[in-house]
């Protein structure tokens, strides 16, 4: 395995254990990142979302949809161009957020941390690495800050 598999491994694991986790309040991580990009951003339109949730556009609808029909969402015509929508964080949607963050599913306490294993120093030279990392893939993939 190189660097880069050992990365998505400890990545997907996380994700998975946090998939599951939050499933005890009937939402999907997919689901639950959607509804808090919208209390982060106000709106925003599926096009970004789907960007932001780095999956494509029919998924990011089919996501807002399910969201929609819980009542965590609403769909706002924009005013300007009637062809266009907005997905907007409901009443529901709010208190489903702050139930779930009451939980705290992902504290690092709770959850686990990976990088418990490094001291600081090793901590801090991981972090540098990855940032150039970062840096280089955004270069390579296009990939945009979120």
């Amino acid at each position: 395995m190189d660097e880069i598999e050992a990365m998505g491994s400890v990545f997907f694991a996380r994700r998975r254990r946090l998939a599951e986790r939050i499933r005890v309040f009937g939402i999907t991580l997919t689901q639950f990142y959607l509804i808090q990009l919208a209390r982060r951003r106000g709106a925003i339109s599926p096009s970004a979302a789907a960007a932001e949730l780095s999956c494509d556009r029919p998924t990011a609808t089919l996501v807002a949809q399910k969201c929609i029909s819980r009542g965590w969402l609403v769909r706002k015509r924009s005013a300007s161009d009637r062809r266009s929508s907005r997905l907007v964080l409901s009443g529901e949607g709010e208190e489903l957020l702050d139930r779930i963050e009451a939980a705290k599913l992902f504290a690092l306490a709770s959850l686990g941390d990976p990088l418990d294993v490094l001291d600081v120093e090793e901590r801090s030279v991981f972090r540098s690495a990855l940032e150039k990392i970062e840096s280089r893939a955004k270069e390579l993939f296009g990939l945009s800050d979120h």
